[in-house]
This record gives structure tokens, C-alpha cells and sequence, in this order.
């Protein structure tokens, strides 16, 4: 019952999700005021050398996160679709970075401290 939310998205769904962010001015300054929070975040942070995206949606932090070539990126959301969409949406240069994995923030199948 928990996850019903995260069952809507199959891969259209998952795909028009991917879409939003770049539709309409107002959409696109949102996303960009994002970025750049998340990028002081990271820095903020250290610049660490791990990093998971969880829940990953479609994957619109990837080329943020990837900038750093020698950060090792996880990718987990619950929706198999946001996973596909993700991946497919982002150049095989940033998607074949992450190491991705569907799970839940409840059930991590990392070790402890290796992000």
C-alpha cells in the first residue's frame, strides 16, 4: 500500500515525467534554480566521490552528479520505468556511469557508509 504511488509510473508515464521539466519557461528556470542548488549542495558536501540518487526519477541530476569523472554514481528509484526512462533519456556517456538498481529508501542494498 505504501508503494502505490510508485506503481503509476511504467515507461510512458515515467517518459511525459522526463518531459515536464523541460516544458514552458517557468518548468525550465525551476529545473536550472535546482541544478545549481544541488550543485552548492554537493559542494557544500565536500564534492564527495559517491553518490545515490535515490529515488532517481528520470534521471535529470545525472549530468550534475556524473561532472566529476572519478565519482563512482548509484541510481535507485522503485519504478522500473523511471529506471529505463533515465537511462535512456541521458547520453550513454553519463547513463553507463551509474549502477542502477531498483529498491526502495527502506531497503538500500548498499554497504553501510559507501555513499
Amino acid at each position: 500500500m505504501a508503494f502505490q504511488f510508485s506503481h503509476k509510473y511504467d515507461d510512458q508515464h515515467a517518459l511525459a515525467y522526463h518531459r515536464k521539466h523541460r516544458a514552458g519557461w517557468r518548468r525550465r528556470l525551476n529545473n536550472w534554480r535546482e541544478q545549481q542548488l544541488a550543485r552548492r549542495a554537493l559542494e557544500l558536501a565536500g564534492n564527495p566521490k559517491s553518490i545515490l540518487d535515490l529515488p532517481c526519477g528520470a534521471g535529470r541530476f545525472w549530468p550534475l552528479l556524473a561532472s566529476d569523472p572519478a565519482r563512482r554514481l548509484y541510481a535507485a528509484d522503485f519504478s522500473r520505468g523511471m529506471l529505463l526512462t533515465a537511462r535512456r533519456c541521458q547520453p550513454p556517456a553519463i547513463a553507463d556511469r551509474f549502477a542502477c538498481f531498483q529498491t526502495d529508501a527502506q531497503a538500500i542494498p548498499l554497504p553501510a557508509a559507501s555513499v
